[in-house]
This record gives structure tokens, C-alpha cells and sequence, in this order.
């Protein structure tokens, strides 16, 4: 009876933390966070930038790392606790702003990884956090999960035929910016 107690726990355990990854993944990454890092990506200014970065030492892409890394997770948790609180406008907002913020870290990351994992510590924490995402990706309630939202976004798209981002990208004030931004 114990064992069944304890494995009807960790599987609700391992549910919520589903439930939360795929949130995070399909909505804020997917919709929100990935086209922001591609266009941040893309950016001139960045690519010039880039060179710089990657001749700094490891103290110091850590410590650029860290910096943005930390706000933006405490702005997620401040996020969070204004979504609690009810004040759902300012909590979404918060949590919107930190976007871009969270796009830039994510480029530093790749950019300064192997630099990164050079501090054994850090490589430790990259690696268990690594393993709790695939142990999340492999579980059967994710596989059933994704499968679901794959056909829910194939039966949408024979719905839309262009995505909402897709016109975005494509309207004039878009494009404007764009050519703004890669000129400095």
C-alpha cells in the first residue's frame, strides 16, 4: 500500500512538472521566446558584439552569465507573485518584459557554453538540470500531452492559414525595425 501511495505521488509530482514544462515550452518558448531570440539573433550589433564576447576569459562570461540569468529569474518569480496576488495585467506584463531579457541570456549561453562548462560546478548543475528535462520528456504523460497538442496545431493550422506571428513579421512596422536595428 506504501509503494502504491508513493508511486501515485510521484506521479502527480512528475505531472505538475509536466504540466509546467510544456507550458513553458509550447507557450512561452515556442510562441514568444524563440521567434524574440532569432530576431535578437539575427541583429548586426549582436554579431559585432559576439566577437567581443567570445575573447573575454570564462570569469567573466560567467559573471555577465550569472548577472542576467538571475534577473531574470527573479523577475519570473515577482511575475509570478503579482499573478497570485490578482494583479494579472502586471504580472503578465512583467513576465513579457522579461522575454527579451531571457532571449539575450539564452544567446549568451550558447554563445559562452563551453567556456561555462569549464567550471565544474556549473557543468554539474547543466547536467542535472538536463536530466530532470529529459526524465520529464520521457515520461508517457508528456509523450500523450505533445501528442495531443501536435494534432491540435495540425487541425489549427488547416484553420489559419498564416500564423498571427507570421503577419507580424511580415507587416511594414516589423520590417522597419528590423532595418533600424541592423544599421547600429
Amino acid at each position: 500500500m506504501l509503494k502504491t501511495l508513493f508511486r501515485k505521488f510521484s506521479d502527480l509530482f512528475l505531472g505538475f512538472w509536466v504540466v509546467v514544462y510544456i507550458l513553458l515550452e509550447e507557450l512561452v518558448w515556442e510562441t514568444i521566446a524563440k521567434p524574440v531570440y532569432r530576431f535578437i539573433h539575427g541583429l548586426k550589433i549582436l554579431q559585432k558584439i559576439e566577437t567581443s564576447l567570445i575573447e573575454l576569459d570564462r570569469l567573466a562570461l560567467l559573471t555577465i552569465f550569472l548577472l542576467l540569468f538571475i534577473q531574470v529569474e527573479l523577475l519570473g518569480i515577482v511575475a509570478i507573485g503579482l499573478i497570485a496576488k490578482g494583479k494579472m495585467i502586471a504580472g503578465i506584463g512583467l513576465y513579457a518584459g522579461k522575454i527579451p531579457v531571457a532571449a539575450l541570456t539564452f544567446w549568451l549561453f550558447r554563445l559562452s557554453k563551453e567556456k561555462l562548462m569549464t567550471f565544474a560546478w556549473f557543468k554539474k548543475a547543466y547536467d542535472f538540470l538536463m536530466l530532470i528535462i529529459n526524465t520529464i520528456k520521457s515520461s508517457a504523460i508528456h509523450q500523450r500531452i505533445i501528442a495531443k497538442i501536435a494534432s491540435l496545431k495540425s487541425r489549427l493550422g488547416q484553420l489559419l492559414p498564416r500564423s498571427l506571428l507570421q503577419k507580424m513579421k511580415d507587416s511594414a512596422l516589423f520590417l522597419k525595425i528590423r532595418l533600424f536595428l541592423n544599421k547600429n
